[in-house]
Formats: C-alpha cells, structure tokens, sequence
C-alpha cells in the first residue's frame, strides 16, 4: 500500500494538479499492474472506492487509511483461498465466514493482521 503524495509533481509533466488527495491510501498488487490479460484487476475497483470517500462521508486520512487496510485484508484472504472478488454470492458469504473465524482463531499469520488497531503486521499482499 502506497498514500498519494503529489511531492514533485512538477516534473510528472502534467498539465493540472492530481486529482488523487494528499495521503490518499492505492492498493497495487505486488508486480504492481491494474490490469492483465483478464482485464481491471479488483485492486482497481478498490481504489476507485477509495478516492469516493473523502466526498462520501470519510473526509479523514485516517479513515481512508482504515478502510484501505481492511479492504487489503479482505483482498489478501480472497486471494489465500483462491476466490474471486467479484465471485458468487454463496461463495463470498462462504469467504465472509472464514474471514471472520481465521481473524479471530485462525493461523497465527491470518489473526488480526494491520487493520487491526493490536498490530501493524504486513499482510504481504502489497509493498508497503
């Protein structure tokens, strides 16, 4: 996970400002691409939420900054058990289910990982 700094913009050569907020959380996978063969990635549609929620009623950097690192864990859980984001109903209530058991009981590298307030332990789904 990266948080947006528009620090030396100047030579990005654009013509405006960024539309991206200063410490706005971008999720990336770790070979860093939005997209692939497959098409947008879910890594995409997150940060497009994400930029939705300082005119959505999380004006905060820390809340941004909250949503995104629970946003990464579901992610990075998706991912372990090999389901798709945008996957079937009965199979995201099926991964809801054992987000919410492994979170509380599961293996050690699965408990409470950083977008609980207890740790900051990476999840290794992004560079952090």
């Amino acid at each position: 996970m990266h948080f947006f700094s528009a620090e030396g913009r100047q030579s990005w050569g654009l013509d405006g400002e960024p539309l991206i907020p200063e410490r706005m959380p971008v999720l990336f996978d770790d070979d860093f691409l939005f997209e692939d063969e497959g098409g947008p990635r879910a890594t995409r549609a997150v940060n497009a939420w994400l930029r939705t929620l300082p005119t959505s009623g999380a004006p905060s950097p820390n809340s941004w900054r909250a949503y995104a690192l629970a946003a990464r864990d579901w992610l990075t859980h998706l991912r372990r058990h090999r389901l798709e984001v945008f996957g079937t109903r009965r199979e995201l209530v099926a991964a809801l289910g054992t987000y919410a058991d492994r979170r509380l009981s599961g293996p050690l590298d699965e408990r409470l990982e950083s977008s609980s307030p207890r740790t900051t332990r990476s999840s290794g789904f992004d560079a952090s």
